[in-house]
């Protein structure tokens, strides 16, 4: 294990003791919890918005098969009665099976008709929501979408408490950052990058680029589903403005600033851009203008995002360094 690994190690061990640490160090404050149960969807959504980057493009439906997952979880609990135990997967099934069928097509693109066929994929999404008022409540949405209870080994634990689902949170969110992760560390995540750099270099080494387009795309969409249920049941409440392009623009924004290279990337962009965002609430939409300028000064100064300012800290302390001698 070389010292960068180690120390990209010790980085991630110390932050989720720091997440799992949270409410014992804010003191159980409902407001912070908040925030952090945010970042928690912001990183999952964040983090597989990025898996379909490593094959070169960005989805702006995803934020539609968010809201896929959302409202399959809640039509299945307003309908039937049934949990978030059972909606949740259910959900993440559904919204997987239709990126399957979408993906097909919708993955023989490139470049901007992606771009443009992805756009156009999650207004639909998002126009459905709002059409069909009898399924799925019209603009003004699903209300009294209520979170799941768990009894284990006796101990009942009511997840309406803000404590309780920041935990839940966090879990789902590091088991999908460790899931994408062992995904990017395969030799899977090595035909996905080799896919980025040529595509065309990628069909003629015999690799079937758009079986695996087909299966980024898919497992990212499975991922958005599961977070979109765990948004509906700890918001109550879900309508189609929720799940929109600007949804996805915010992710693609996370990910830009935090850095494309790595799932470092995502990871930090997310958590801190929602810690801004939370800052900058008053603002109202200005606060829209100051992501497009984030965005601007991040290309401008700051290339590889925030994951590679450690590495110019180094490198500025070793020239100090140098000049010192």
């Amino acid at each position: 294990m070389t010292e960068n690994t180690k120390m990209a190690t010790g980085v991630w061990v110390a932050a989720v003791a720091f997440a799992f640490l949270l409410p014992v160090i804010c003191g159980y404050d409902k407001y912070i919890l908040h925030v952090g149960i945010t970042i928690a969807f912001n990183i999952a959504l964040a983090t597989s918005m990025w898996l379909i980057w490593t094959l070169g493009f960005i989805s702006f439906a995803h934020a539609g098969f968010m809201g896929i997952g959302a409202y399959t979880s809640a039509l299945l609990f307003t309908s039937l009665g049934w949990s978030l135990w059972i909606n949740m997967w259910i959900a993440a099934a559904v919204a997987a099976l239709f990126a399957f069928v979408i993906s097909i097509p919708l993955m023989r693109t490139r470049a901007v008709y992606f771009f443009m066929a992805s756009w156009a994929v999650g207004e639909v999404i998002k126009r459905v929501f709002a059409y069909y008022r009898g399924i799925f409540g019209g603009w003004d949405g699903i209300f009294n979408i209520r979170p799941p209870k768990i009894d284990i080994f006796g101990l009942d634990i009511n997840f309406t408490s803000r404590v309780a689902y920041y935990y839940l949170a966090l879990v789902c969110c590091a088991l999908i950052v460790f899931a994408i992760h062992r995904i990017i560390r395969s030799r899977t995540g090595a035909i996905y990058w080799s896919i980025h750099e040529s595509e065309i270099l990628a069909q003629h080494v015999g690799i079937n680029v758009l079986k695996h387009k087909v299966i980024a795309f898919t497992t990212a969409c499975f991922f958005a589903g599961m977070t979109g249920a765990l948004y509906a049941h700890y918001h109550t409440y879900i309508n189609p403005k929720t799940f929109d392009i600007w949804q996805s623009e915010f992710s693609l924004v996370h990910i830009i600033v935090g850095g494309l290279s790595t799932l470092n990337g995502p990871v930090l962009g997310a958590t801190v851009l929602t810690i801004v965002d939370e800052l900058l609430r008053p603002a109202g939409w200005y606060r829209v203008i100051f992501f497009g300028v984030v965005i601007i000064l991040t290309v401008l100064f700051l290339p590889g995002g925030l994951e590679t300012v450690p590495a110019r800290v180094r490198a500025l302390v070793a020239r100090l360094r140098g000049r010192s001698d």
